[in-house]
């Protein structure tokens, strides 16, 4: 039995509150500081002003639980609020009710168990449950259907703009489809699926479909307002059933926020969990959580309210006029590209004869932090980057910085022999994870923990198949 009066955190006594602060501000000196422009990926910030409101709001309501409406009804109408400020931007009527969940995972995990359970009742015949979606729908997707005990058909998308392919999402539907997914955009390449066509063929084939705004929800519809012509993606479009967007992306909430709408009450009876069956009091869930701090749903009404259309037409033109800022440039620099052509403030960066890896880490040694993307469905090895207010200033610096990075590179060499990397991750492919680390590591250095510099790791990744790499993923991350 362990010992809890040993236990660091716990220990024996009370600790001041000083302490207290002393310790968690030593442990937060180690977090990259979020304040520079130069974070270009999970960071949207607007100004130091509103964040103060939205900050200062959401520790006015820290202790307010959204599960008890009955006690804080003003949660509980502040969300309503948000749903239909939500819904007027995204072509909702009347009839389309929704709610406020914990994140885009949330609301894509209700928007697919609303789909299944309504095909349930649809079709009697129906199997396994399916969902057909392109390569580039997002992860939450495949977590859905892992815990919802579905099946997923991956499509793949056109080779220059990455958006699905509606033909082959024809030809992958079955009797156990249950629902197709678009995005707009999605969120590797920053482009949006041909929404139009993909709800005509679910309203066509008697289908749920899902579109994923989680990053364009909140910042498509401005564009449109300041004049930029954007395909339709929205309740507009008769065969849309459900859309998520999130609040804390370019809705610029703190996190956890974001929105999933349903077309009608009918469709959304099917994400409620209700019990009243037990000796504990009746349980009525609309989304995944239960008990909730009230405190993401105050902070986004406050947002919200305050911006208004204008703030968030200003903020859409400054996001759009800096990312074109940053996409010209970076086009413009030797061996990089930017891939496809985005429709809004997400792009990814390839390189064709640079190691993508390799040149994060220099930019990494200069304040940068970009996402690595792998190789996947015919997309090249990518640097990911999203925009925010905070760092369209920094454009400039950016562009010169990945010069310099670039060249530098293409001067120095890679820092490990990719050849020999490629020669020995093909000879082991099909063995053990653990196995395929235990010869590659030591060709890249790698000791055990995060190594400083990621390039050579995310390179020896990026050789892998995906399956290999998820099972690698889980075996580190559950050792940690």
């Amino acid at each position: 039995m362990s010992d809890a009066a040993n236990n660091p955190l716990l220990g024996v006594e009370p600790t001041a509150h000083e302490q207290v602060w002393r310790e968690l501000e030593a442990r937060l000196a180690g977090d990259v500081d979020t304040s520079t422009g130069k974070v270009l990926g999970g960071v949207y910030k607007t100004d130091e002003e509103t964040e103060a409101l939205a900050a200062d709001v959401y520790r006015r309501v820290l202790g307010a639980n959204a599960l008890w409406i009955n006690l804080y009804p003003s949660i509980a109408s502040m969300e309503k609020d948000i749903v239909g400020a939500v819904a007027s931007l995204l072509g909702g009527d009347e009839q389309v009710v929704g709610n406020v969940t914990s994140g885009g995972t949330e609301s894509i995990m209700l928007a697919v168990k609303t789909a299944r359970d309504h095909a349930r009742e649809t079709k009697p015949k129906l199997g396994v449950p399916e969902i057909v979606l392109p390569i580039t729908a997002h992860p939450a997707f495949h977590k859905a259907a892992h815990y919802l005990g579905m099946r997923v058909r991956m499509t793949p998308v056109d080779p220059e703009g990455f958006r699905a392919d509606v033909d082959a999402m024809r030809e992958a539907i079955t009797d156990d489809t249950v629902l197709l997914v678009g995005s707009a955009p999605n969120f590797s390449h920053g482009t949006i699926d041909p929404i139009e066509a993909i709800a005509a063929l679910a309203k066509e084939r008697g289908l749920s479909c899902h579109v994923d705004a989680c990053v364009g929800g909140l910042i498509l519809p401005f564009q449109r307002r300041i004049g930029e012509d954007l395909p339709a993606f929205d309740f507009a479009l008769p065969g849309v059933t459900t859309i998520s967007a999130d609040l804390h992306k370019y809705g610029y909430a703190p996190k956890n926020a974001s929105v999933v709408l349903y077309r009608n009450r009918e469709l959304r009876r099917h994400a409620f969990f209700v019990c009243s069956g037990t000796t504990e009091y009746a349980v009525i869930n609309p989304t995944v959580q239960s008990s909730r701090t009230g405190g993401p749903v105050a902070a986004a009404w406050a947002l919200i309210r305050a911006l208004g259309l204008r703030g968030y037409e200003a903020l859409a033109r400054k996001m759009i006029g800096g990312t074109r800022e940053a996409i010209a440039g970076i086009n413009a620099i030797e061996g990089l590209r930017v891939l496809a052509d985005p429709e809004t403030s997400m792009f990814t960066i390839a390189a064709d004869e640079l190691n993508i890896f390799e040149l994060a880490d220099l930019m990494a040694d200069r304040g940068w932090e970009m996402v690595p993307q792998f190789a996947v469905g015919g997309s090249p090895p990518n640097l990911h980057v999203a925009m925010s207010p905070g760092s369209v200033p920094k454009v400039p610096e950016l562009i010169a910085d990945l010069a310099a990075c670039a060249a530098k590179l293409r001067a120095d060499g890679p820092s490990f022999d990719e050849a020999k990397l490629t020669e020995a991750a093909q000879e082991v492919a099909d063995q053990h994870p653990l196995q395929i680390m235990m010869k590659l590591a030591p060709m890249l250095g790698l000791t055990g923990g995060i190594p400083d510099r990621l390039g050579p790791l995310n390179t020896l990744m990026n050789l892998l198949s995906a399956e290999k790499r998820d099972a690698l993923l889980t075996m580190y991350m559950n050792a940690s």
